[in-house]
C-alpha cells in the first residue's frame, strides 16, 4: 500500500514540476523495489502531510494526534497509560511539518517501534509502539 501511495506522490510531484523525468524514473524503480519511503523522503513537506500519522489506537480507542503528546503513567501526561511497566513520563510524540517523531524520555523499560528499541524514531502509519506492556498502533 505504501508503494501505491509513493507512486501517487511521485506522479503529483512530477506534474507540479518538483522532479525531473530521469529522477521520476529512478524513484519509481526505487518504490517498486520496496523502498517507498526512500523514493519520496525529500519531496516538499506538504506531500508528506497526506501520509502523516493522525491518531494513536490504544486499547481499541482512537486518540487524535495533534502537535505534541507526552505519554506515561502520570496524570500530567497527554496520554495516560494505566500500566505499571510504563514510566511516569515515558515518551513524547511530536508532529511537525507532516513528520511524526517519537522520543523516549529516559524510561526504565524503553520504547519499541515495530519491535526495535529506539531512543528517537520517525513514525509512519501502521507502525506499532510498545511502551512497557502496552501496545499502541499508529494510524
Amino acid at each position: 500500500m505504501r508503494g501505491v501511495r509513493a507512486l501517487a506522490q511521485l506522479r503529483n510531484a512530477y506534474a507540479a514540476g518538483h522532479v525531473s523525468t530521469s529522477t521520476l524514473e529512478a524513484r519509481i524503480a526505487l518504490a517498486l523495489t520496496g523502498d517507498a519511503e526512500g523514493a519520496v523522503w525529500d519531496l516538499p513537506r506538504w506531500w508528506h502531510r497526506r501520509t502523516a500519522p493522525r491518531a494513536l489506537l490504544v486499547d481499541g480507542v482512537e486518540r487524535p494526534l495533534d502537535t505534541t503528546a507526552r505519554i506515561g503513567r502520570s496524570s500530567s501526561c497527554d496520554l495516560v497509560l494505566a500500566d505499571d511497566s510504563v514510566s511516569r513520563r515515558h515518551a513524547e510524540i511530536a508532529l511537525r511539518g507532516g513528520i511524526c517523531v517519537i522520543r523516549d524520555l529516559g524510561s526504565c523499560n524503553g520504547t519499541l517501534v515495530n519491535g526495535r528499541a529506539v531512543q528517537r524514531a520517525r513514525l509512519r502509519r501502521g507502525d506499532e509502539l510498545q511502551l512497557g506492556e502496552t501496545f499502541i498502533r499508529v494510524r
